[in-house]
C-alpha cells in the first residue's frame, strides 16, 4: 500500500464482515477505496448499513486524495 488517510483503518472489502467488530461503533465510517471510481466502496458501504452501522462513501478516491495534496500517512494503517 502506498499510503493511507490518517487515522484509517484498512479492511479489505473480502475481510469486512468478519472484521467489522475493528471499526468504532456509534459513529459515521467513511469508506474510501483507490479511485474514484472503484465500486468496492459501494460494496462496503452497502455491507456495513446491511449491518447497522452509520457509512458514507467518500466522494473522490486515494488517488484524487494525493492529487489534492491533503495528509497521507505511509506504511500499513491500524
Amino acid at each position: 500500500m502506498s499510503g493511507h488517510i490518517p487515522g484509517a483503518v484498512c479492511i479489505p472489502v473480502a475481510e469486512l464482515a468478519e472484521r467489522i467488530s475493528e471499526l468504532p461503533e456509534g459513529c459515521e465510517i467513511v469508506v474510501y477505496c483507490r479511485g474514484e471510481y472503484c465500486v468496492l466502496a459501494y460494496d462496503a458501504v452497502r455491507l456495513l448499513t446491511d449491518r447497522g452501522r452509520r457509512a458514507i462513501r467518500l466522494s473522490d478516491g486515494m488517488l484524487e486524495w494525493r492529487l489534492s495534496e491533503l495528509p497521507v500517512e505511509a506504511g500499513a494503517p491500524a
